[in-house]
């Protein structure tokens, strides 16, 4: 076999082995992209896991949960805010002086979804950090509820937390926004509407929560995380975020 017809032969192997690299990729890359998502779920889910026990070990610790915006404990701000201590950014909270827009800019990896792409590096106008958890404004309210005495209902069947976007139509989520206003951490308060299923930006309603996909992931009074079908009728929705609306739930949940 002459030199030439060698080189030619070794053309046509090195042709076929990266065709089939080419193939093994195109196969590869939906599972690779798929273990990617599943990975983001997994941690969105047990960022409001941790949230969820927050809020317990804050009602241990002054027999009341904190207000969904507003005073406690001498500093306003978030719901979000007054959980710092028992979710390990005590330093934050310590260094406070009166309002957590004191550091309205300070990211919050615990508070972020990586499974949202409305911003990027969890930052609005380069300057306000943004959260993807709000809190349910029928649970915390002024910061007088306690539990499980304001959950007649029961706390395995009332939202605690759910997702929204961390920019929806131009209105950030600001997770140290400490007054009530649309870009406070919180839903049920201007509307008791379902949430919006993975609505475009233009579409977004910042006075109700978003799914990030097509699930919901809430957190439960109890401590517990579930991930919600999209499917959900909007009464269903309403009885879970009602602490004390005395009706039993839908077959949907």
């Amino acid at each position: 076999m002459s030199h030439r017809q060698r080189r030619a032969i070794t053309m046509i192997e090195l042709i076929v082995v990266i065709g089939l690299l080419l193939f093994l990729a195109a196969l590869l890359l939906p599972a690779v992209a798929k273990v990617r998502q599943a990975a983001r779920r997994t941690q969105s889910i047990n960022n409001v896991k941790q949230i969820c026990l927050a809020i317990h070990n804050y009602n241990d610790a002054f027999q009341r949960l904190p207000p969904a915006a507003g005073m406690a404990n001498g500093k306003e701000g978030s719901v979000l805010f007054h959980l710092l201590p028992f979710i390990e950014q005590a330093a934050v909270y310590q260094q406070t002086k009166a309002s957590s827009w004191e550091f309205a800019s300070t990211v919050i990896p615990l508070f972020s979804d990586p499974q949202d792409l409305s911003v990027a590096e969890s930052k609005f106008d380069k300057h306000i950090a943004t959260t993807n958890y709000a809190g349910n404004w029928l649970a915390f309210k002024d910061g007088n509820n306690s539990i499980p005495n304001s959950f007649p209902d029961g706390t395995s069947n009332t939202i605690v937390f759910a997702t929204r976007y961390q920019i929806c139509n131009g209105t950030p989520t600001a997770w140290a926004c400490p007054s009530i206003s649309p870009w406070t951490p919180m839903f049920g308060y201007y509307s008791y509407a379902k949430f919006q299923i993975s609505p475009k930006q233009d579409e977004c309603d910042p006075h109700v929560t978003q799914s990030i996909g097509q699930t919901m992931t809430i957190g439960l009074c109890d401590g517990s995380v579930r991930v919600v079908d999209v499917g959900i009728s909007p009464r269903t929705w309403y009885l879970l975020i009602d602490p004390a609306d005395g009706m039993p739930l839908d077959n949907d949940f």
